[in-house]
């Protein structure tokens, strides 16, 4: 089911599992739980920019970044979907 009408944009600004360090994803992995747990159901290990994309919106214009400093939080993923 549909949640946007024709031409509406869904903004995201998530952090994500990080592609390109394994370490980091796999403490990613193993710190959801208690993330989950202590951040009102917050997850450290989607893959939301795939999804967004698999989605089947007209259009999305996103990007994966990857942040100093910020630890589990540092990858992000970020962008608008088109509906």
């Amino acid at each position: 089911r549909r949640v946007l009408k024709r031409g509406g944009k869904l903004l995201f600004l998530e952090h994500v599992l990080s592609e390109t360090d394994g370490l980091l994803a796999r403490q990613q992995e193993l710190a959801t739980p208690m993330q989950v747990a202590a951040a009102d159901g917050c997850h450290l290990n989607r893959r939301t920019l795939k999804t967004v994309e698999e989605a089947g919106f007209a259009s999305v214009d996103a990007a994966y970044t990857e942040l100093s400093g910020f630890y589990f939080l540092n990858p992000t993923a970020s962008g608008i979907a088109t509906a």
